[in-house]
């Protein structure tokens, strides 16, 4: 019983101490495991934090940058300890991914808006030469007086299909000859609906626009004169002046309106100097126009700045053109009855402090004074150097004998028909319309149907 005794306590104490190691070894992993659980719980709460931070703040920043325009940064990750591990890369691919799928939609939507554009285009090109042909076969006054409404309504659908055309980075085509500064003025003045109540008050100077630099100008200088009658009251007049600067000269047009906010200026100047700008920062609705004036002057090389420092408390719209783009004035010449001179589209005198009842596309000269002196409508008759019918004075043809018969008494005219009268006036309409047409909008680049 002894012995027993004697080898069981060593036995008991062993196996305690074994069993005391093993409990501390078991206690360890436990505490091991728990840490690690803990570590592997604080991971996936990053990677679950740091998924929320890639979908509401950082493809928000992204998808506010690309498509509405807004400057914000993209933020980094929330937590700078995942960088540079698998889960952070996969987050920027997503970026990645994003930002192409954007671009590709941006240019998909570009080809579209330009398909649609130069469609318009091209059944408004079609438009004007319906109109042209109605012009000439028709001498009804009446008839002429709408076809030059319908005239003036077909050139701003041009002006704005061309202006979509332009954001769409497409070119505006059409090029001229060296233009003088009021025809590029009386041109801008011929595209807008409200084009009585803009007045040239100066234009001084006698130099002239390169030709390559003559369509866009006038594009420019129309969407400005729109927003500026858009945006004044109907009754207030929209001013456009030419002003001398040390490099070159601007034009200056200023309204009457309400002026702009700080918010509306600075969506303003990123319209105009934005190079990034896409389709989708144009707002809703989309404005194509300054963001087509802002393309125009970037690629020609003028400048378009916009403030509220109008004499006439609205807003202030200044086209700088370098003296690079400027030439000689234009020497007149007599122009042969199929190639007139550039006039601008409206009848209108802008000039005027108030514009005189006229149609908005036609010749330029009052119908009344081209009725006085004309005796009978003649099919061809000779025209002065900008394409206008020339009155001429009939003379009586000469006697045989001079000294045996009596000097003819003087006769007055004869009334004209009606008919007569609206031959005279289709002609003056006629020759004024053919000469509008170097101003136009371009039909180059028209798809066909």
């Amino acid at each position: 019983m002894t012995d027993v005794a004697f080898w069981l306590v060593p036995l008991l104490a062993v196996a305690a101490i074994a069993a005391g190691i093993t409990a501390l070894r078991f206690r360890r992993m436990a505490v091991r495991n728990a840490e690690r659980s803990h570590v592997l719980e604080r991971q996936v709460r990053m990677r679950d934090e740091e998924t929320q931070h890639l979908v509401e703040q950082r493809l928000q920043a992204l998808a506010d940058a690309q498509w509405q325009g807004r400057r914000r940064q993209i933020p980094d990750l929330r937590h700078q300890a995942l960088a540079g591990s698998d889960f952070a890369d996969a987050h920027d691919s997503v970026l990645e991914m994003f930002s192409f799928a954007s671009e590709t939609a941006e240019q998909a939507a570009e080809g579209l808006l330009l398909a649609v554009a130069r469609k318009l285009q091209g059944l408004a090109n079609g438009q004007q030469l319906k109109i042209n042909e109605m012009t000439e076969r028709h001498d009804d006054s009446a008839f002429l007086e709408d076809l030059m409404q319908l005239d003036h309504t077909n050139a701003q659908i041009l002006r704005r299909a061309v202006g979509m055309a332009v954001v769409c980075r497409a070119w505006p085509g059409r090029q001229h000859n060296a233009t003088s500064l009021h025809d590029i003025v009386r041109g801008a003045i011929g595209r807008i609906l409200d084009y009585k109540r803009v007045q040239i008050v100066r234009i001084e100077d006698t130099r002239a626009v390169t030709g390559r630099v003559v369509e866009p100008l006038v594009m420019t200088i129309a969407e400005l004169l729109e927003n500026a009658t858009r945006s004044s009251h109907p009754q207030t007049p929209v001013q456009v002046h030419v002003q001398l600067t040390h490099t070159g000269l601007a034009f200056v047009i200023e309204d009457a309106g309400v002026g702009l906010n700080a918010a509306e200026q600075e969506k303003a100047v990123r319209l105009l100097k934005d190079e990034s700008l896409g389709l989708a920062k144009l707002g809703d609705p989309p404005r194509f126009g300054l963001a087509a004036c802002g393309a125009l002057a970037r690629r020609y090389g003028f400048t378009i700045s916009i403030d509220t420092a109008s004499a006439f408390g609205g807003v202030r719209a200044v086209v700088n053109l370098p003296r690079t783009l400027l030439t000689d004035p234009v020497k007149p010449t007599s122009a042969p009855t199929s190639a007139p001179a550039a006039v601008p589209p409206p009848r209108a005198e802008p000039a005027a402090s108030e514009p005189a009842e006229s149609e908005p596309a036609g010749s330029g000269a009052d119908d009344g004074e081209a009725a006085e002196g004309e005796r009978e409508a003649v099919p061809a008759r000779p025209t002065t150097a900008n394409g206008l019918p020339k009155r001429t004075r009939k003379q009586p043809a000469p006697s045989a004998d001079h000294s045996e018969q009596p000097p003819p008494a003087t006769k007055s005219a004869a009334p004209r028909s009606p008919g007569e009268a609206a031959a005279s006036i289709g002609a003056f309409q006629r020759a004024g319309k053919a000469a509008a047409d170097r101003l136009r909008p371009s039909t180059e680049g028209t798809p066909e149907s």
